[in-house]
């Protein structure tokens, strides 16, 4: 027999877009349920949940980074307080100019006086202080670090269950029952279905128009040889063409392949192989570490590089929160902040995130 009670929302995935969203609704007061696969096809089930306020070869950023890094504080921070540990890990990272011509873009960006909490002194040639190769030089990165986000979905799992809030279940879309006053999956029924399903949404009946880019990942998992001298590993986030990030237990983790042609979880020898050469690239002594693991995932890329959020255009009781990339991390708290008010209150969203661009 179905439910008798309605939830305000029923939420479509417990990755951290999923998790965000739901814990930022029930604070304000809804009844929600979230279901999720058991993170089938989550890529922040193997994402390094890096920090990095300024992107690729350019050292691009948002014009709304500021405004997602005092929302990341103000979302992980509570997180943290509710389960008394901490999930936000603050890190400097030293960042490697690939080439002669990178050192333009870093002075355009140091001469944005909005820019400069980003960016810290800036080092010559094979003088970064690590164990590195840094022919070219670069600069020490700030506001940058990590997410462990196996812990932070781990408790809202626990936290999601105490509110009996959380059902393990495969949704089919073909199972999906739109009524007038509730969508309905199975015996639950909710007054709004939200998808934050990853890149799943892309095969969405409702959804699937958006320009999803799919994007698979590979990385390592490594840890310190048995013989390693602390004095040749590296002790801050290192990034240049491929990054490397140490965590506390010892253990680091380096990244990242793309692969826009395929969709599945299965670490590839081809993979591998272009990551250890990375390594032996990036490393002045690569035999300092051994392989502990290999992980794949993929991330729910767009082809604009944008995330999608909002509301179907005739079925108004579905949406989708969703899109959000390689930086899921830094910009889903304040957009999960920008989606609740869209839910609740009908304020606007931010137009490069609207789906509505897509009309």
């Amino acid at each position: 027999m179905p439910e008798k009670r309605v939830y305000d929302f029923l939420i479509v995935g417990q990755g951290l877009a999923g998790s965000l969203l739901a814990w930022q609704l029930m604070r304000r007061g809804q009844r929600g349920r979230v279901l999720d696969d058991g993170h089938k096809t989550a890529s922040s089930k193997v994402a390094a949940g890096l920090i990095n306020p300024l992107a690729g070869m350019r050292f691009n950023h948002s014009p709304f980074v500021h405004q997602w890094l005092e929302a990341l504080e103000r979302c992980y921070g509570k997180l943290e307080e509710a389960a008394g540990r901490r999930f936000l890990h603050w890190q400097a990272m030293v960042r490697l100019f690939r080439s002669p011509e990178q050192v333009r873009f870093f002075e355009r960006r140091a001469a944005d006086p909005h820019d400069r909490d980003l960016l810290g002194r800036r080092f010559g040639p094979d003088q970064s202080g690590e164990p590195v190769h840094a022919p070219h030089g670069g600069f020490i990165q700030r506001r940058t670090g990590h997410l462990d986000l196996p812990a932070l979905l781990a408790f809202m799992a626990t936290w999601l269950n105490e509110r009996e809030a959380l059902q393990h279940a495969d949704v089919d879309f073909d199972g999906i029952q739109l009524h007038d006053e509730t969508v309905r999956i199975g015996k639950l029924a909710g007054r709004h279905l939200v998808f934050c399903d990853g890149y799943r949404s892309m095969h969405n009946p409702w959804f699937g128009y958006l320009p999803f880019a799919p994007d698979k990942g590979e990385f390592l998992v490594l840890e310190a040889a048995a013989d390693a001298l602390s004095s040749r590993l590296p002790r801050r986030i290192v990034n240049g063409a491929h990054w490397l990030l140490p965590h506390a237990d010892g253990y680091y983790r380096l990244g990242s392949t793309h692969d826009h042609r395929h969709q599945d979880q299965q670490p590839t020898e081809a993979g591998r192989r272009r990551l250890t050469e990375g390594m032996k690239e990036l490393l002045l002594h690569p035999d300092a570490l051994q392989l502990r693991d290999h992980q794949a995932g993929v991330r729910p890329a767009t082809s604009d590089r944008q995330p999608f959020l909002g509301t179907h255009l005739q079925e108004r009781r579905l949406h989708i929160f969703n899109g959000f990339g390689a930086h899921g991390s830094i910009s889903i708290p304040w957009y999960s902040e920008r989606m609740v008010q869209w839910l609740l209150h009908g304020e606007p969203l931010p137009e490069n995130a609207d789906i509505r661009r897509f009309a």
